[in-house]
């Protein structure tokens, strides 16, 4: 293979590279534009031996870049509590490994269109992810304890307005529990399960407003969560 080859295979290998490392580094991931510009490059050039030097088998050194870029793609991936980080980037770096591998073999044409379905990857299907994400987040269950400190004389009528405010609003009471805390005074707790947090504070902002309620709080816990999610974050 002449030098003229060389030279264009490697300027396209680069620029394919760039488009990569600019959508990366434009949503201000922990590998931009130079990593992936350099991976995709070093890719190019250890497969780009197999093709200068004599050997029967042209794929070893490409079979040798593909773990390689595994140990590379291990290092960005981060846990941070309960999220798993950097799984998108190194998954990128993957591809952008393959897109080196296949300029070095020649496929110009097969590495601009694996360049293009990886874009579409990580810009159109994001945006297909986050939509998913936001319905899944909309459909998880919270359990919310409110408890009310009242006028004891006022109790009954308390009741009646927050059993009625709890109804008109669509929401599940799964308990509701009185006990007396000090003298003419009554602490009701009731336990609620919705996946709109926005009612809950209106059902609060009313109660708040009887006559009979000397205070209130509320505190809540998730009852289900949603799987990790690709944390690029993303």
């Amino acid at each position: 293979m002449n030098l003229t080859s060389f030279f264009i295979r490697l300027l396209i290998c680069f620029i394919l590279s760039i488009l990569v490392g600019l959508e990366r580094q434009l949503r201000h991931r922990m590998v931009g534009l130079r990593t992936n510009v350099l991976v995709c490059i070093g890719a190019f050039l250890f497969v780009y031996l197999s093709f200068g030097i004599n050997t029967s088998d042209k794929t070893r050194i490409a079979s040798q870049v593909v773990s390689g870029i595994g140990f590379l793609g291990a290092g960005v991936i981060l846990r941070d509590g309960n999220k798993i980080k950097g799984l998108n980037t190194a998954a990128t770096l993957w591809c952008v490994s393959a897109i080196g591998t296949l300029c070095a073999s020649g496929l110009l044409i097969e590495a601009t269109i694996g360049t293009v379905f990886v874009l579409l990857s990580n810009i159109i299907l994001r945006i297909a992810s986050l939509f998913i994400m936001e319905k899944v987040k909309a459909s998880l269950k919270e359990k919310y304890t409110i408890k009310i400190n009242c006028k004891k004389e006022k109790e009954e009528k308390v009741r009646t307005n927050f059993a009625k405010i709890i109804t008109k609003n669509d929401l599940v009471l799964t308990s509701f529990e009185k006990s007396e805390i000090a003298e003419g005074k009554i602490k009701l707790e009731a336990i609620i399960i919705t996946s709109i947090p926005n009612k809950v504070e209106m059902v609060i902002n009313k109660i708040s407003t009887d006559s009979g309620v000397i205070s209130i709080n509320w505190e809540h816990e998730k009852q289900a969560k949603a799987d990790n999610e690709d944390c690029d974050e993303e």
